[in-house]
């Protein structure tokens, strides 16, 4: 197993202990992991493209560790932050409603989640990562919350877009923009 797929394999055992240690109330347990999985996220990419260990395999596993983590970051937030997202709950639903009708359709279409990894979404998901780590160092800022959100929200349509789009599926293309999005070394 490579060093990229590791780190996606952490990831997906961390979601659920995140979100357990939110349920119990341990705060800085449920902060730790999040945070650790969203830097975890960040840099298997470059680590898979520097060591040469790109595949469809892990781009597929990236994805669903990505939703995993999403899923418990999202649950924590409720729990620790609920009083304050409370007035913000429409866009988080937004959000939520958007982020499933990408996986949906890529799901319906390719019968796989969408493994795109464009350049919105890694910036969602790296201004996520910032958010998180504000909330647990400095606490809630609700112009931060919202503009990470709306970020999710337009990275969420691109990737919808994107699925609508293409005639084949593809991993790890830049845009919605591309001229001509090709598939890497396995994908078809």
């Amino acid at each position: 197993m490579n060093i990229p797929d590791q780190l996606s394999y952490f990831r997906l055992a961390a979601a659920p202990l995140a979100a357990w240690a939110a349920f119990a109330g341990h705060r800085d347990v449920f902060f730790i992991l999040v945070i650790i999985s969203l830097v975890s996220d960040l840099v298997d990419g470059p680590i898979a493209r520097w060591l040469g260990q790109e595949s469809r395999f892990g781009a597929k596993l990236d994805t669903i560790a990505d939703a995993c983590t999403l899923l418990a970051g999202i649950y924590g937030i409720c729990v620790f932050e609920g009083h304050n997202i409370r007035p913000e709950l429409p866009w988080l639903y937004l959000f939520l409603v958007s982020y499933a009708a990408a996986a949906g359709a890529s799901l319906l279409k390719f019968r796989v989640l969408p493994a795109y990894h464009l350049y919105l979404s890694k910036a969602a998901a790296f201004g996520s990562g910032v958010f998180f780590v504000w909330l647990y160092l400095a606490g809630y800022a609700r112009p931060f919350f919202l503009a990470v959100v709306a970020l999710g929200i337009l990275a969420n349509i691109e990737s919808l877009l994107l699925t609508l789009r293409l005639k084949r599926f593809h991993t790890d293309i830049s845009s919605i923009f591309a001229a001509n999005p090709r598939p890497r070394d396995g994908d078809g």
